[in-house]
């Protein structure tokens, strides 16, 4: 069983950080919160913690889970945590991700999102 986990990692000005996923990987060209499969020896938020890092060079302090589901495929089960960021500039990883930036809630409404990511974005623009 795979254990994914992604983040909606926040900044001081209350933007998130989100990923424009790479070929050849599902729904490329798409936007995503960062975040991965999680090694078997890992922690969840640790492991979040080292994709989050790995993606995008970006320092961050994952806080809380707030939701977790199993895909399609029942061998992968999904991690969605809320985390803020601590320090570093982006860098993509542009084998995993084609770039990332931060988007306020509503120009992150606008963009063709991954998977059910719009879901939890629509969440927070009612916040």
């Amino acid at each position: 069983m795979a254990r994914c986990a992604f983040g909606i990692i926040r900044n001081k000005e209350g933007k998130i950080l989100l990923v424009q996923i790479a070929p050849p990987f599902s729904e490329h060209h798409k936007w995503n919160f960062p975040g991965g499969v999680i090694e078997e020896y890992e922690e969840l938020e640790i492991g979040l913690a080292r994709e989050v890092l790995e993606e995008t060079n970006i320092v961050c302090e994952i806080t809380e889970m707030i939701d977790k589901f199993s895909t399609d495929n029942p061998e992968n089960d999904i991690h969605i945590f809320n985390g803020n960021y601590t320090s570093g500039k982006i860098e993509p990883d542009t084998y995993e991700v084609l770039q990332a930036k931060w988007y306020s809630i509503l120009e992150a409404l606008e963009l063709p999102m991954a998977h059910n990511s719009k879901t939890y974005i629509e969440k927070l623009s009612r916040l």
